[in-house]
């Protein structure tokens, strides 16, 4: 079964918050923050039931996958890919994420060889 590119469902202009969503056929929760000294959207990642997986990953264009140092078994096998829809190439503002700035979760089925 061919599982889908999933766009994050981030919520602009609020500055923390958890999201639940499944990737790759596991559910997991993300923690996301906007650091407004940095001027930069922050997530975790976690299992279904809180145990951190990944932790303070910057939301940032330019890098290949969020998170891709991890060697945490838990970790979903795909990629978290960071889009300015705008094409200007900065990164997402306080009220930008989730809307001119996405993150999408591409399945290791979907990725180029």
């Amino acid at each position: 079964e061919d599982l889908p590119v999933i766009q994050l469902p981030l919520i602009p202009s609020v500055a923390r918050y958890r999201i639940s969503t499944a990737l790759d056929d596991v559910q997991y929760l993300i923690d996301v923050r906007w650091n407004g000294r940095e001027g930069v959207w922050h997530f975790d990642l976690l299992t279904e039931d809180a145990a951190t997986i990944l932790s303070g990953i910057s939301i940032v264009l330019g890098v290949v996958s969020l998170g891709w140092r991890s060697v945490d078994a838990r970790m979903p096998p795909g990629m978290f890919q960071v889009r300015d829809l705008s094409d200007n190439g900065v990164d997402a503002g306080f009220d930008d994420l989730g809307e001119r700035v996405v993150v999408y979760y591409v399945p290791i089925d979907e990725l180029p060889a």
